[in-house]
């Protein structure tokens, strides 16, 4: 009991004078402060004296080191951020506001226009700003040892959202294994303050700001993708259905598209476009380009490999080999003369010997009818004729011969 009242009576001679030195408005010394927060044993000792009842990690989180070289808030006494702090004991509050405000009022603006705004425009933000920028180690963003360098962003971020497969993303690899700080992180794409949702028309990740928030880094890219037949279509018309870049490069974990895996899996990216009745039905175009495709030569053996080997190059052609890579074209625009040229260049590639006749072999994503390819469809119904009659034919005879041996025994 005595112990008790002694360490009462220690607490309130170390915290005496920082209630007097807010109550007279002078800056308070942090060693006062860190005479009950510098260790985890100081802390669990004040909170014994106002009988607190603190959790292990509790008592760790209330543990605060002297500032360190590099600090942006050098200088900045305890009570600055933390004015009841000054009240022992500590009101329930002193946490609760957020004093960052008070210096940085146009983060604070731009972070209450953003996503993690405070819904009644206070500092009571959904994403306050120590979560981003910790609390008391607080560096330059510049500083690798900043909580904002390209290295922890996405660290920082992960805590409360779910996208990992950032981590395995040739971005977050890039960062993560490589060093590569100029690669992108989150805060590239989302922005830092003024961070918008994709539905937002001012969001830097709304489907007609993202290739050129992604043109940042790709401008080359970017710039013949918004002249492409899915690009322009996308600026000019804002047409929801044309692919951006991360629908075909995945917005987090986006893939090396040097990588045999991402040709492998080319074809049904453009498939999930290509091959959808409802899409394909407003623009008159065909929804058997991905079947034909997987029907033909280079398509199975494309399927094959992506199946059993996706992580072995392929050989054979995929969509973007002959329809181009960002600067695809619209055939219906392009004129029939110079789509053929452009195609014969494109097997060439492959095809050494090949000759403008080389393309009469290919039925260009068209089912064979009537009216188009004739030869070839009249040939399929044939054999659809012929093979099934055939086998039918053979079944009934030796059926016939069968029953015609039965009776000859029994007759015998």
């Amino acid at each position: 009991m005595k112990s008790k009242r002694f360490i009462n009576l220690a607490y309130y001679l170390v915290a005496l004078p920082v209630a007097l030195s807010g109550k007279l408005g002078l800056a308070a010394d942090d060693k006062v402060c860190l005479e009950c927060h510098g260790s985890n044993q100081q802390v669990a000792d004040a909170a014994s004296a106002m009988d607190l009842k603190l959790t292990a990690e509790r008592i760790e989180r209330l543990v605060k080191h002297p500032a360190e070289p590099g600090n942006a808030h050098t200088g900045i006494a305890c009570v600055d951020c933390h004015p009841k702090a000054s009240e022992i004991p500590h009101p329930a509050d002193t946490l609760k506001q957020s004093p960052c405000g008070a210096c940085h009022e146009d983060a604070l603006k731009q972070v209450n226009q953003s996503a993690h705004r405070d819904p009644l425009g206070g500092s009571q933000l959904r994403a306050p700003c120590w979560a981003c920028h910790r609390a008391h180690d607080v560096r330059s963003v510049k500083d690798p040892g900043s909580a904002m360098a390209p290295v922890n962003v996405a660290s920082r971020c992960l805590a409360c959202h779910a996208k990992k497969e950032y981590l395995v993303g040739v971005h977050g690899q890039a960062i993560q294994l490589a060093g590569l700080d100029v690669s992108a992180t989150c805060v590239s794409c989302h922005g830092s303050h003024d961070i918008l949702a994709p539905s937002e028309k001012g969001s830097r990740v709304a489907r007609r700001n993202i290739s050129f928030t992604c043109g940042k880094c790709h401008g080359r890219v970017a710039e013949a993708y918004r002249k492409s037949a899915h690009g322009a279509a996308l600026t000019a018309n804002d047409n929801p259905d044309v692919p951006t870049c991360v629908d075909c490069h995945e917005a987090h974990g986006t893939l090396d598209p040097a990588l045999p895996k991402f040709r492998l899996a080319s074809p049904k990216t453009c498939g999930r476009c290509h091959a959808s009745e409802k899409i394909m039905a407003k623009y008159g175009l065909s929804t058997q380009v991905y079947s034909t495709y997987v029907a033909d030569f280079h398509g199975t053996t494309a399927e094959l490999f992506r199946a059993a080997s996706p992580d072995q190059p392929l050989n054979q052609a995929v969509c973007y080999d002959c329809h181009g890579y960002h600067d695809v074209e619209s055939v219906r625009s392009s004129g029939d003369a110079q789509i053929k040229q452009r195609l014969l260049t494109r097997c060439q590639a492959c095809h050494k010997a090949a000759t403008a006749s080389f393309l009469s072999a290919w039925t260009g994503h068209y089912v064979p009818s009537p009216t188009k390819y004739p030869l070839i469809y009249w040939v399929r119904v044939f054999y659809r004729l012929v093979i099934p009659g055939t086998i039918a034919f053979f079944l009934l005879y030796i059926a016939v011969d069968i029953v015609g041996r039965r009776r000859i025994r029994r007759s015998s």
